[in-house]
This record gives C-alpha cells, structure tokens and sequence, in this order.
C-alpha cells in the first residue's frame, strides 16, 4: 500500500465524483456482459431524483443488487472471471478480500486516506454494492434484526479504529480501550453473525425485503418484493440507470420530504482525502 507521500496531488471534490461516475460506468457495463442488474439507492437515487446526479455536497455512490445475483457476482470476483479494465477491483468479505460486509468496486489508480479508521490494502476510492436480502413478515422480528446488525456492525467497526484520533476528546480517549477490546475478542468474526442474520429469509421467498448489512435506516429500508423488483430508469450525471418503481415510497421512507433541500449546515461531505497514485 502505497502511502500518502508517493501519490500526486489530492483530488478535489469534483475529481473524486468524476472517478466514482467513472467507476460506476465501467461496472455498468461488467453488468450488462454477465446479465447482472443493480439499482441506484440510498442519497445516490435521492441524488438522482433531485439533483438528476450527485448530491452536490456527496461525494459517494451507493447502488444495490439482490442477493442471489451479489453472490454470483462474489463467485466471479473469486474465479477471477469479472472482466473489465485492469484498474477495476471487486473485494467482498465474502471473498476474504474485504473487511465490509458488502461489495465495494475500487479504482486500484487512486488512494483514499481515513482520518479515523486503519488504511488497509483496499482504501481505494469506490462505490458500494449492497446486497438486498430477505426480511420476515413481522415488524417487531424486522426491528430486532436490524437492531442487532447494528450491533454487529459497531462491534467489528472498533477493531478498524485509529485508537487515538477522534472528534472529540472524549472519543479520543475512549478509542484505545475499544480498540484493544475489539481486538482481544476479534471482533471481525461478528461479520460472520451479521452475514448470517441477513441472509436467514432467503430473498426468493420473502415477501418484504431490503438492504440488511448496511441498512442504516433500520425498519425503513423495508420493501414489497414485489414493487422492489420492478425497476425504472433514472438519469445519474447525464447517464441512465435502474432504480426501483417502489422509489417514491423509499425515498419517503428514508428522507421524509425528499426533495425539501437540507439546511445549510446539515449539508455536509466527507472531506475525503484522495489521492491519484503517482506511475
């Protein structure tokens, strides 16, 4: 892994975008060659619906596949049979390539140094691919799955900390006692109980579903299969992707009145540190 003092000039916010749209494309196209289908989700499709693009102040992509076509995408990644140009990288936990519980898609040309999490060989920039599982009928069973992925999650995310940086002096000091316990426990095998738990209702046979390892929204990423599954196109940055026909209802779900622009000051980006690798 290459460090921040053998890369060239820090990308701005514009060039890490027009490398993620690059990104998206070239998967696009993987896609469509193997028969595969995603959908744009999450601030990407409210991007998409509000700004026809990127959120201006975003500076990532998220789209989502279901799962039995993300495992299968997962396999090709692991034969080596994905395609596409030598600079595009598919990891997955699946894999043993990846720490994340979902894909990411990376542009090996770049490097992306976190101020609060541990560089691994994989901090390209990227998109992320969420898998959409199977969520049982019941709400009160929905809600307890997704409190106890996130759960899971903050488990193995103390294991990836950088002990001794946060925003806050209190999270400075708190963080090397989390991160020595996550570390004593390997709290990276919480992973396996949060891959596990999602994939429980096999998504052929649910009636609701949605995105589960992720689902930062908890109850409200919840979908008819049915209505998910139908899909329309949307503009992305003068380009034409898939979403789902239920988008109104999810964006709702997740934004409540999604196209009332945030305040100011609730509009912020990652301030992600990017770098074009130096040949």
């Amino acid at each position: 892994m290459r460090t921040k003092g053998e890369t060239g000039k820090r990308l701005s916010l514009q060039e890490i975008k027009d490398t993620q749209l690059n990104i998206l494309l070239e998967f696009d196209k993987i896609c469509k060659e193997k028969g595969l289908t995603f959908y744009l989700c999450g601030g990407s499709l409210l991007g998409a619906v509000r700004h026809k693009g990127f959120i201006p102040w975003d500076d990532d992509i998220d789209i989502c596949m279901i799962r039995p076509e993300y495992n299968r995408l997962c396999e090709l990644a692991r034969k080596d049979e994905v395609g596409g140009p030598d600079w595009l990288k598919i990891v997955c936990y699946d894999n043993g390539t990846s720490r994340y519980p979902f894909i990411k898609v990376l542009d090996k040309r770049t490097v992306v140094y976190n101020d609060f999490f541990r560089e691994e060989e994989y901090d390209n920039l990227w998109i992320d691919l969420l898998p959409v599982d199977g969520l049982p009928d019941d709400e009160a069973e929905v809600a307890d799955l997704y409190r106890k992925v996130t759960t899971y999650r903050k488990y193995v995310q103390m294991k990836h900390v950088r002990p001794f940086e946060g925003k806050s002096l209190s999270k400075k000091l708190v963080k090397p006692f989390l991160f020595l316990f996550a570390n004593i426990i390997n709290t990276d095998r919480y992973n396996e109980k949060l891959v596990a738990i999602s994939t429980a209702h096999p998504y052929e046979k649910a009636n609701q579903v949605g995105i589960v390892t992720e689902g930062l929204y908890g109850t409200k990423e919840a979908i008819p299969r049915e209505a998910y599954e139908k899909s329309i196109e949307v503009e992305f940055e003068g380009h034409i992707f898939k979403a789902t026909s239920y988008w109104h209802e999810y964006l709702s779900n997740l934004f409540g009145d999604y196209m009332q622009l945030p305040p100011e000051d609730k509009r912020k980006t990652h301030d992600m540190k990017a770098y074009r690798i130096s040949e």
